[in-house]
C-alpha cells in the first residue's frame, strides 16, 4: 500500500507542476499570454494559461489526470493511518476534489461561468490546505504506530508548511478579494507562489514514506 501512496504522492506533485509550466510555455509561443517570470511579475494567471485553445485540452486532460492521483493518495493514505476521524478527512478531501472539478470544468467556458471558477479554485484551496494539514496532524499523533512507516521529520516538516499556508492563505485573503490599482498583478503573483507551495507538500510527503 505504501508503494502506492508513495507513487500517488510524487504524481500530485509533478503532475500539476508541469501541465501548468507546459500550458504556459505554450501559451507564451502562440501569443496567448505575455512573457514574464509569473513567480515575480504576475503578467498572467495561472487559470488564463490553461484557459485557450488549443492549449485549454491539453491543460484540462492533466489536471483531470492529477484529480485522480489526489483522490488515490487522500483514499489510501487516510485508510491507512490509524485514526478515529476518517470520516472528516475524507469529506474535506473529497470537497476539494469536487471543487477542483468544478474549476477545471468551467475554465475557459465563457463569461456565464466566471463564478463557477472563481469559487471553484478558491474553495479547492482551502479544503486541501486543512485536508492537508489535520492528515499529517493525524500521523504525528499516530508516532507510535507509524515510526516504521514514515519519517516523521518530513511529516512534522509538511505539518508545518501546510499551517504555514493555512495562516497566510488568511492573512492573504483581503488582497485576493478586493482590486488593488497600484498593483494589479499581485494577485497573480500570489497565486503563483501558493500554488507551488501546496504542491510542494505531496514532495515532502513522497520523502517522508520509508518505501524504497
Amino acid at each position: 500500500m505504501l508503494k502506492y501512496i508513495k507513487a500517488f504522492a510524487i504524481g500530485c506533485f509533478i503532475i500539476p507542476i508541469l501541465t501548468v509550466t507546459v500550458s504556459y510555455l505554450i501559451s507564451i509561443h502562440l501569443d496567448l499570454v505575455p512573457k514574464c517570470i509569473p513567480f515575480f511579475e504576475g503578467c498572467t494567471s495561472i487559470s488564463r494559461t490553461g484557459r485557450y485553445e488549443p492549449v485549454k485540452y491539453y491543460f484540462k486532460f492533466f489536471m483531470f489526470v492529477y484529480v485522480l492521483f489526489l483522490f488515490f493518495y487522500w483514499y489510501c493514505l487516510i485508510g491507512y493511518i490509524q485514526n478515529e476521524k476518517k470520516i472528516l478527512l475524507y469529506t474535506l478531501s473529497f470537497f476539494s476534489l469536487i471543487f477542483l472539478i468544478l474549476y477545471l470544468t468551467f475554465l475557459g467556458e465563457g463569461r456565464t461561468y466566471e463564478f463557477f471558477r472563481r469559487i471553484g479554485i478558491y474553495i479547492y484551496i482551502l479544503f486541501i490546505i486543512f485536508t492537508q494539514y489535520f492528515v499529517s496532524r493525524r500521523i504525528i499523533k499516530n508516532k507510535d504506530f507509524l515510526k516504521d512507516k514514515f519519517d516523521f521529520k518530513f511529516v512534522k516538516l509538511k505539518n508545518l508548511l501546510s499551517l504555514f499556508l493555512i495562516i497566510i492563505g488568511i492573512l492573504l485573503l483581503p488582497i485576493l478579494i478586493i482590486k488593488i490599482n497600484e498593483y494589479p498583478n499581485i494577485k497573480n503573483i500570489i497565486s503563483w507562489n501558493y500554488f507551488v507551495l501546496v504542491q510542494l507538500y505531496f514532495l515532502i510527503s513522497y520523502f517522508s514514506l520509508k518505501v524504497r
